[in-house]
């Protein structure tokens, strides 16, 4: 979303906001409890992305609560209601997340709060959509530097979040679509919902009509499918963005980059996957969105509103355990960092997986999701996956990774061969005209007072963690680390450890060996080869 559109809709947000009064909250609560009892909203609201959140605790006729600590014995409830001008789909939203919280709760032992009513109509003293929902303790793990968690602690985490990814792989589907609420609104159903997410209703807001792309009711029964629409919406930023590029080259390499794509894409797709079965995947597992106690127990994952089948290919583990964002993520030395933080949760949920749901003994390495991983998280390509999943990152991915990867060198030549095809004169003519509307968008944006589009900067090393000439000097005599230069310094990306002993000089082979794997997976070379002008 462009940053624009943002800060007219933060306005209208706030207001959004200024306009519930909180008395009608609690009698809003109060009309829904069993025993009809008073009560008061007890902190600050919480506000999200997409809702904002009223903390409610009831009380005995008369009685008030004097301060939040004397609450913690007493019956809490979070009333919920959506965040209207940051929604497209409002109605489609609500129905799709109230179905996947009770479908999780029916079908898994994923920890999720409990619904107690919810309407998604107005009808209702807030005159707004509303949930009501169990009042949970402890605190959400965003803030918490996971890759610099004690061994104990990580591994702990990653035990547990391994569970959710399990679960959620075992609940499979005939095609990539959501579930709603049935005619009702009481029960889920899975039939003909889209896969609706972020980026559709973002790109809607903005104007973009994303919905002419990915229409209501579209499913799709096969992952090239599914992958193509997603091209469709990054194809469609580019064209109807107001912020997707900031100059004319970075217009020239966006263009092409999402032509190039489509082929790496269709390569990309394992015909044995390509017809199913399909995921259920939380659509913003973010730690904002997991609930932890003081010991670092799940105790509660909220926001399922994003939710929808997947392809298997791109039920991937979650970035942000790395540390890192996808731009960072894919430039080197960064990379080798990913892939250490990857394996090490790919580990826990082969031990999870094994230790816990194989009744038949069976040899880890052929259970469901080891075996999907392990096919297909130790190339490089699993970056296409998280870029289709946040296709905002796609250009980034592409330049940082991809092009290289697939064509090799030369990209400024194959650009510019690209654009001088005659029959790429419509895209030359697309390209004039996205930079004309950018020029008159950065003017709107000083007029705003905003800042200017510019560049997402380059990622730079934890000074306190680099020890790259260091580690150089003390191994650079060895030929079989020599040879290996570009992935000397992700030592200094895990925790702060160098190579000084013998665990850490067995840990760094143990790289070497993730580096070589990498490398064997992509021995045979991308099948495309490289693309000329007129393939693009």
């Amino acid at each position: 979303m462009d940053q624009l559109t943002r800060h007219l809709l933060d306005k209208e947000v706030k207001k959004f906001i200024d306009s519930i009064e909180p008395s009608l909250v609690c009698k809003l609560a109060s009309s829904l409890h069993p025993e009809k009892k008073s009560c008061q909203v007890f902190s600050d609201p919480q506000k999200g992305s997409y809702n904002i959140c009223f903390p409610v605790v009831f009380t005995d006729a008369g009685d008030q609560i004097p301060n939040v600590e004397s609450t913690q014995s007493a019956e809490r409830w979070m009333i919920r209601i959506p965040l209207l001008p940051r929604l497209a789909f409002p109605e489609e939203k609500m129905r799709g997340e109230i179905a996947t919280m009770k479908y999780i709760a029916e079908k898994t032992t994923i920890p999720v709060p409990r619904l107690f009513e919810y309407s998604i109509n107005r009808d209702n003293v807030l005159n707004l959509p509303f949930m009501a929902l169990e009042y949970i303790t402890g605190k959400a793990l965003h803030g918490t530097d996971v890759p610099c968690l004690p061994d104990e602690l990580k591994s702990h985490l990653f035990d547990q979040l391994a569970d959710v990814y399990i679960q959620l792989y075992r609940q499979q589907f005939d095609h990539v679509g959501a579930l709603t609420l049935d005619s009702n609104d009481e029960n889920w159903v899975f039939e003909h919902n889209r896969p609706l997410t972020i980026e559709l209703n973002d790109q809607e807001l903005s104007g973009m009509k994303s919905s002419e792309i990915i229409p209501a009711h579209q499913t799709y029964n096969f992952t090239i499918d599914y992958a193509y629409a997603v091209l469709k919406l990054i194809f469609n930023d580019f064209y109807r963005g107001k912020d997707s590029v900031f100059d004319k080259k970075d217009a020239r390499n966006y263009l092409y980059g999402i032509f190039a794509s489509q082929g790496i894409v269709m390569e990309w797709v394992d015909p044995k996957d390509n017809h199913g079965p399909f995921i259920l995947m939380h659509g913003d597992l973010r730690p904002p969105n997991i609930f932890v106690d003081a010991d670092l127990n799940i105790i509660s994952v909220i926001d399922w509103e994003w939710s929808h089948t997947v392809p298997p290919q791109m039920f991937v583990p979650p970035s942000w355990i790395t540390g890192q964002e996808l731009p960072a993520a894919t430039k080197k030395p960064y990379d080798f960092a990913f892939t250490v933080y990857i394996s090490q949760f790919q580990r826990a949920a082969r031990e999870r997986e094994d230790k816990h749901y194989n009744p038949d003994n069976k040899l880890k390495f052929i259970l469901p999701l080891v075996k999907l991983w392990s096919k297909h998280l130790m190339s490089d390509t699993v970056f296409i996956a998280y870029a289709l999943l946040k296709s905002c990152y796609f250009g980034n991915v592409y330049w940082n990774l991809l092009d290289d990867m697939y064509y090799g060198e030369d990209s400024d030549k194959r650009v510019e061969g690209f654009f001088k095809l005659c029959l790429r004169k419509q895209q030359e003519e697309e390209l004039q005209r996205v930079l004309s509307d950018l020029e008159a968008f950065q003017k709107e944006l000083a007029l705003a007072g905003l800042d200017p589009i510019e560049p997402l900067k380059p990622p730079t090393l934890d000074p306190a963690k680099g020890k790259e000439v260091l580690l150089y000097t003390k191994y650079g005599g060895n030929p079989t680390l020599k040879n290996r230069c570009p992935i000397l310094s992700l030592a200094t990306l895990l925790a702060g450890k160098y190579l000084e002993g013998i665990g850490d000089v067995t840990l760094f082979y143990g790289l070497v060996w993730v580096h070589d794997q990498k490398q064997k997976s992509f021995a045979q070379g991308p099948m495309i080869g490289t693309p000329s002008a007129n393939t693009l």
